[in-house]
């Protein structure tokens, strides 16, 4: 009896703890969102100016996830989360600037080690951005990332606009 009390109690612990632990909680939610905010590490990067769409990556003790914001007017500060993601490690960083060969104008993200020794390789995991639906498409293709440098003025570019350059460079 108390063999099947103790699978009964893991049977509900578990999947609760699993579903407290999903990005997906932050769908549909404020980009302000007091969980959010209580990461102690976050950047982010413009996805499509055109949808007022941006990328932000939050690290936590326990998890790194990258949202996908949408901010209804251009004054809007918090926005509506459309997607999330969670990278599988801990200690994996997102990365904006990933390229698939064989769909060049696609807007790509990937992760890889935090303490990655270079600023360019393959990504450990990669995700297409649905931009119709601003969604994460998880990819099965290696990709390659470069870790640019995004600091400075802001000229108005875009990931999309990166991608479209790229696509009509090749």
């Amino acid at each position: 009896m108390r063999g099947l009390m103790a699978c009964f109690i893991i049977l509900l612990v578990v999947p609760c703890t699993k579903a407290a632990n999903k990005p997906e909680k932050y769908v549909g939610r404020s980009g302000c969102a007091p969980e959010l905010d209580s990461s102690p590490g976050r950047h982010g990067i413009r996805l499509d100016g055109s949808k007022r769409a941006y990328l932000e990556a939050y690290v936590f003790k326990h998890e790194t996830i990258l949202v996908i914001v949408q901010h209804r007017t251009d004054t809007d500060q918090c926005g509506i989360v459309r997607d999330a993601i969670k990278s599988q490690h801990t200690d994996n960083s997102f990365v904006f600037e990933c390229v698939d060969e064989k769909d060049l104008s696609a807007v790509v993200v990937g992760t890889w080690p935090a303490e990655h020794p270079i600023v360019s390789g393959p990504a450990v995991e990669a995700w297409k951005i649905d931009l119709k639906g601003l969604k994460f498409v998880r990819v099965n293709v290696p990709v390659a990332c470069n870790a640019g440098n995004y600091a400075g003025a802001d000229e108005g570019d875009d990931l999309v606009s990166w991608a479209r350059k790229r696509a009509a460079k090749h």
